[in-house]
C-alpha cells in the first residue's frame, strides 16, 4: 500500500508508517539471511569430529573413539565407579619420574602433570603397548584438573 494516500495533497500518517515498516522488515531479512549463511558455515565444522590425523597426541578427546568400549569398562582401582565418563580417555605420552612416579604430557597445558598414586592400575592394560589416562578436560583458564585412572607402558609381569 505504499503510496496510496488517504486524501489527496501530502502523504498520509499511514504511508509513512507502512514505509517505516517495511524498511524495518527488509534489515531483518538482511539479518536472517547472513545469520543463516553464517549457522550453514559453522554447522559442518561442529559435525565433524577431530579425526587421530587432526589431533595432536594425548589431547582431550583425541584417541578416544578406537578404544572406547574398553574405557567404559575401566574401572578405577578404588572400585569406585567407572573412569570413563563417554569422552575423557585417552592414550598419552607419560614418563617415570626420579621417584618412581608417574607423569602424563597434558598438550592443552603443555606441560607434564603428576599422576597420583591411587590413579595408577596395571601397565599395558589395553595390550597396545600405550599408556593410556581418564582425566577432566584440560582447560587452561581453570586450575582444577583430576587424573581418575592411569595405565602406564610397560609390562604386565
Amino acid at each position: 500500500m505504499e503510496g496510496f494516500a488517504a486524501t489527496a495533497g501530502a502523504p498520509s500518517r499511514f504511508v509513512r508508517v507502512t514505509t517505516k515498516l517495511t524498511a524495518v522488515r527488509g534489515r531483518v531479512r538482511a539479518c536472517l539471511v547472513i545469520l543463516v549463511l553464517i549457522a550453514a558455515g559453522l554447522i559442518p565444522a561442529l559435525g565433524n569430529p577431530a579425526r587421530a590425523q587432526d589431533c595432536e597426541f594425548g589431547a582431550f578427546g583425541c584417541g578416544h573413539a578406537q578404544q572406547h568400549r574398553q574405557y567404559q569398562e575401566w574401572k578405577p582401582r578404588t572400585g569406585h565407579g567407572n573412569c570413563c565418563n563417554g569422552e575423557d580417555c585417552r592414550p598419552v605420552r607419560a614418563r617415570t619420574e626420579d621417584d618412581g612416579s608417574w607423569s602424563v604430557w597434558i598438550p592443552e597445558f603443555r606441560r607434564w602433570v603428576p599422576v597420583p598414586a591411587y590413579a595408577v592400575d596395571e601397565p599395558d592394560r589395553f595390550g597396545d603397548g600405550r599408556s593410556h589416562v581418564c582425566s577432566t578436560k584440560p582447560m587452561p583458564t581453570l586450575p582444577v584438573f583430576h587424573i581418575f585412572c592411569f595405565s602406564p607402558t610397560g609390562s604386565k609381569s
